[in-house]
């Protein structure tokens, strides 16, 4: 710091703010560089490819839940919507559909099998997977098709 001494009591004349703006410079160029990482929306994830798997062994009735890649959702082959659904309704259309295919005492205890592929997005998989956890479905398996 830059401070001119004088006679007794005068006021400082100077203040060096060389090393500040330096410091701010630094500062800044570590924000630069560090904003854009941080910005990340959304990480890629590559879904795991079934190499060794084994049918599952399903005996009584099943619910085969499937979801397409662009938000159609049909449970044991009956469509809940001729469009695609919005991400925010997928929980209550599941689970309407579920409570009334469970009313039948057969399906009670029916595994729930669930069906997408590579290109369904998270967003209606998390919407149905949470219905049924909140129907207290206990039994579930992911169905992988094979590739050709």
């Amino acid at each position: 710091m830059g401070i001119s001494g004088g006679s007794g009591g005068s006021d400082f004349s100077e203040i060096n703010i060389t090393p500040l703006t330096d410091v701010f410079l630094i500062l800044f160029l570590i924000m630069v560089v560090i904003a854009p990482m941080i910005n990340e929306t959304s990480l890629p994830i590559q879904p795991p490819q079934a190499k060794n798997g084994v049918s599952a062994d399903t005996k009584g009735k099943v619910i085969n839940l499937e979801i397409s890649a662009d938000g159609l959702i049909a449970i044991n082959g009956k469509k809940l919507s001729p469009d695609p659904i919005a991400p925010e309704r997928v929980n209550e259309m599941v689970t309407a559909e579920l409570t009334l295919l469970r009313q039948d005492a057969s399906y009670i205890e029916a595994p729930l099998n669930v069906v997408a592929d590579a290109e369904t997005k998270q967003k209606y998989l998390v919407g149905a997977l949470d219905a049924a956890s909140g129907l207290g479905i206990k039994k579930l398996n992911i169905v992988t098709v094979a590739q050709t």
